[in-house]
């Protein structure tokens, strides 16, 4: 049986918005790849954030921007995004409640506007350029938004968005907002029919609510300590320490 392990990124492998990996972290995906348990990468960020990241840790299959981008191998599984329809719908929303709005795709992002949410959010992830464009969308590519904005804001909001599209919360200050039907979780089943003639032991490291998607997926799950009460509920083992990742690499035998 061949085990795979899906990791986020942000507050799981790396700490706050540093996307910066401990020295112990490289060497037991090392470790792994020695034992043939194939490590994939699972994160909410775009290839043009994490592109060295991805070299450092030497993984050749991973899923970005919450599952809009999928690439296995060489092979590239699905690149979706949003039509400027449906981003010019959204931003409608988004203006009558004064709420600023991020655009991103695999090779950069832009933002309507420099709001005092922003650069709170911006600070948080540590973001330093940010480029203000609003019409970014009509020259671009959009694979998903992000709108910045309360918890209280978002339920607000919700009721009108929701059948535009799908949104998670991964930051105190900012939600992702999804093509419909894209996730982590829908990647992950994408890119397991690639491995459907082996079969899979499935294990899934994160610490927010959007990995929420690929915790229903995996055999065992590992909820980071710092991570939210209702993915630590739903976790298979909550690490006790700050080190989850090799705490739970661990407590499952999947490292020494």
């Amino acid at each position: 049986m061949k085990k795979v392990v899906f990791f986020d990124l942000d507050g799981t492998l790396c700490s706050g918005g540093s996307l910066q990996v401990e020295p112990e972290v490289l060497t037991a995906f090392e470790v792994l790849r020695k034992t043939e348990v194939l490590p994939i990468i699972a994160t909410g960020r775009s290839y043009y954030e994490v592109a060295e990241l991805l070299d450092l840790l030497k993984v050749e299959h991973y899923i970005l921007s919450n599952g809009c981008f999928i690439r296995f191998g060489e092979k590239i599984l699905q690149n979706v995004g949003f039509t400027p329809q449906e981003i010019e719908a959204i931003l409608a929303i988004a203006s009558e409640n004064q709420i600023a709005a991020g655009y991103f795709n695999q090779k950069g992002f832009a933002v309507s506007q420099l709001s005092e949410v922003v650069e709170a959010h911006v600070s948080y992830m540590g973001i330093t350029d940010v480029p203000i464009a609003p019409r970014f969308y009509q020259q671009n590519f959009v694979n998903f938004m992000n709108l910045y904005l309360s918890e209280e804001a978002e339920e607000r909001i919700y009721p009108k968005i929701k059948h535009l599209a799908d949104v998670v919360r991964f930051a105190p200050l900012a939600i992702d907002v999804l093509p419909k039907k894209v996730s982590k979780g829908t990647a992950i089943q994408r890119l397991l029919k690639e491995l459907s003639s082996t079969e899979l032991e499935i294990y899934a490291f994160g610490d927010q609510m959007n990995d929420h998607s690929m915790f229903e997926l995996a055999d065992y799950s590992v909820a980071m300590k710092q991570g939210s009460s209702a993915l630590k509920q739903q976790a298979t083992y909550v690490a006790k320490t700050e080190k989850g990742v090799l705490e739970g690499l661990k407590h499952y035998h999947l490292l020494p």
